[in-house]
């Protein structure tokens, strides 16, 4: 779980996809709140390098977010065997709302597809023969056994 989070190459699970969002949230939201405490506190104490510091780590907390974001997105839409340009849907306010629950509760392709392996590590159905043919040994010796049997009724009499 969680190889190369920020590349947009291969297929990731539902579950990861989940946690992929609630992790970034909660790292993004924590980086951003200290970006802006030290711009408020380098504002208050009248320090510009505090400022500039406080802008810098909330805009760097933010791109990688994105990044994070769009990557998952697209690794989970390569799941389920669709383009990673449709990530863009996620843009459209609501439409964007429905798209990602759809993409966080349906299935992935079952088996390899053109992005990658399956990460549940499923193979396509393949039907089973209808006729199979057995072989069913009903006598109680075996042939190990015969010769040594024979031997001893021999020498019994």
């Amino acid at each position: 779980m969680f190889k190369a989070p920020f590349s947009f190459d291969g297929r990731i699970r539902r579950i990861e996809y989940f946690l992929s969002g609630i992790i970034g949230g909660i790292v993004f939201g924590v980086a951003y709140s200290l970006g802006l405490a030290t711009l408020f506190l380098g504002a208050a104490a009248g320090s510009a390098g505090g400022s500039l510091f406080g802008i810098l780590i909330g805009i760097v907390a933010g791109i990688a977010s994105i990044w994070f974001s769009l990557a998952q997105g697209v690794k989970r839409l390569h799941d389920l065997n669709k383009s990673g340009w449709l990530i863009l849907i996620c843009c459209v306010p609501i439409i964007g709302w429905v798209f990602s629950l759809y993409m966080l509760f349906a299935d992935g392709t079952v088996g390899p597809n053109q992005y990658g392996e399956d990460p549940k590590n499923r193979m396509p159905y393949q039907p089973q023969p209808t006729s199979v043919n057995v072989t069913v040994n009903v006598s109680r010796e075996t042939p190990a056994e015969a010769p040594a049997e024979e031997e001893k009724t021999e020498k019994a009499e």
